[in-house]
């Protein structure tokens, strides 16, 4: 067991707190790439795919290597909405040039805050020039809200019930060990 997991959650985001955030992307759709921390380069091998798309099958038969961070914060199958300066450039319903450029105007900002309400499963993550990025549960699914991968191999993922899993990221789905996040977590600078 990895103890009480609102503990877990403080401690795997304390080291994020006032690093910048860099190569925020929006992928697939509405998804959200942040990455934290220094960057290494990242290689993924071509490989063989028997998906039905062409341009699928060409984009895995080459060679990936792109710079990533030390962690990375990936956010997708949810609800999301980015505030900057009282207004909301993008939500999930944007538009890929609305997302796009709402990722690029938090490219850069430091973290400052992370908190999670356990009773309505909502995320906010705070950055020191204004952004504020909020997540919150899809009404229908119970999926993955966001993952923070990290140092080590490991993986944080906060699912839309409010489970969370912390372990090892070549753990199979069915091996992974969830534990419901029973109490509030906020972090801050101030608090570090």
């Amino acid at each position: 067991m990895i103890g009480r997991m609102d503990d877990a959650i403080t401690t795997v985001f304390a080291p994020l707190i006032g690093l910048p955030c860099w190569g925020v992307e929006r992928g697939q759709g509405s998804i959200l790439s942040f990455e934290f921390g220094s960057p290494r380069l990242f290689a993924r091998e071509p490989y063989v795919s028997t998906a039905s798309s062409a341009k699928l099958r060409r984009s895995a038969a080459q060679r990936v290597v792109k710079p990533v961070g030390e962690w990375n914060l990936f956010v997708f199958c949810c609800h999301w909405r980015i505030v900057t300066s009282g207004e909301i450039p993008a939500d999930d319903d944007s538009t890929s040039a609305g997302i796009e450029a709402a990722a690029q105007a938090m490219d850069g900002q430091r973290l400052t805050a992370f908190a999670l309400d356990a009773a309505s499963r909502q995320a906010a993550f705070s950055f020191d020039l204004g952004a504020r990025l909020t997540t919150w549960p899809y009404e229908t699914n119970d999926d993955e809200q966001w993952s923070l991968y990290m140092p080590g191999e490991r993986v944080l993922t906060y699912h839309a019930d409010g489970l969370a899993s912390l372990g090892a990221t070549d753990v199979r789905l069915e091996q992974e060990i969830w534990q419901a996040v029973a109490r509030d977590v906020m972090i801050s600078k101030e608090q570090r």
